[in-house]
């Protein structure tokens, strides 16, 4: 069976994906002391309910849905397993199990946003998380393609290209300079770095910086990835048709993604701005819930002197 996921073609990300629900069928199959040709569909419902009650190597629980999908690749090494002639079992051919309604990302609002800014600007907070917030927020981006090579950005053509992006087409494309992003990137380019940022030290995970930094402001409920989520409703309520908003972050759908494609940089200059309200970063938050003191963001260990701390590239002044 794993010659069978790894020869199969997907992608790197999702091969592992394969690997990790064959080892919880492998597992549930053990505990159970059944053969891969013994499931049917009401051993589909007791791994779903095994699956969901299993605590992970976290401590956390997964949910339906997620059981759902190991399921679905049980489904596919069945169908396989006949066609190659190993397995004669129908059973699982015709299973099919609703799916539990997908939690909805929370969007920010311009309190959020201004709350954010706020904290952010803290002195205990590292450099790199400013550059990138602001980066996501006004592109949509996802949090590793904040990170971006200066050469990647030209100021004089005012466009900015994502080289890698983790999703879409898995090729590289170009969006305009939104007009909030512009002092910022003048900023950077008159350092002698080579990226908007670098990533704290090896073996921080850097969703731990965020998950802390949101549960600080009163937030716990949004993510960074929320931002995503926020760029695209805002585009939708400044009334941008679909396709270009899909275009400007780069939607993963791979089906739909060629389409959006066909809009050019020049196509999306008069849209780039849309929905992101001033473009200037506040410095103060409109929001009664009041911003975390210096004090507070310092004990977090987000900041220098923290568990999490890492020394950033500073910005000069400009």
């Amino acid at each position: 069976m794993d010659r069978l996921i790894e020869t199969h073609q997907v992608a790197d990300n999702t091969r592992i994906y394969y690997r990790n629900s064959w080892r919880n069928l492998i597992r549930f199959m053990s505990e159970r002391r059944i053969a891969l040709e013994d499931f049917a569909p009401a051993t589909a419902h007791d791994y779903i309910a095994w699956r969901t009650a299993t605590p992970r190597t976290g401590g956390g629980f997964v949910g339906r849905n997620q059981a759902l999908q190991d399921i679905k690749i049980l489904k596919w090494i069945h169908r396989n397993g006949r066609l190659l002639g190993h397995m004669t079992s129908m059973a699982m051919v015709d299973f099919r199990s609703r799916k539990s309604p997908v939690h909805r990302k929370p969007v920010f609002n311009e309190q959020d946003i201004a709350r954010c800014r706020e904290a952010l600007a803290s002195r205990y907070v590292p450099d790199w998380m400013r550059i990138s917030f602001e980066i996501a927020y006004h592109t949509g981006c996802r949090m590793k393609e904040t990170r971006l090579p200066l050469s990647c950005i030209d100021l004089e053509a005012s466009t900015m290209t994502f080289p890698e992006p983790k999703g879409g087409s898995g090729c590289a494309y170009t969006i305009p300079i939104p007009d909030g992003l512009l002092p910022l990137f003048r900023k950077l380019k008159a350092t002698p770095r080579s990226h908007t940022f670098e990533w704290p030290g090896a073996g921080t995970k850097v969703s731990c910086y965020w998950r802390r930094f949101f549960n600080l402001v009163g937030l716990k409920r949004h993510s960074f990835h929320g931002l995503r989520a926020t760029r695209v409703t805002n585009l939708r309520r400044a009334g941008i048709v679909q396709a270009v908003a899909m275009r400007l972050v780069n939607h993963s759908s791979t089906l739909v993604h060629d389409l959006y494609q066909r809009h050019s940089v020049e196509d999306l200059r008069n849209y780039v701005n849309a929905g992101l309200g001033s473009s200037t970063p506040q410095t103060h938050s409109e929001t009664p819930a009041p911003a975390p003191s210096e004090n507070r963001l310092q004990r977090t260990g987000i900041g220098p002197g923290g568990t999490l701390s890492r020394t950033p590239p500073t910005i000069p002044a400009s």
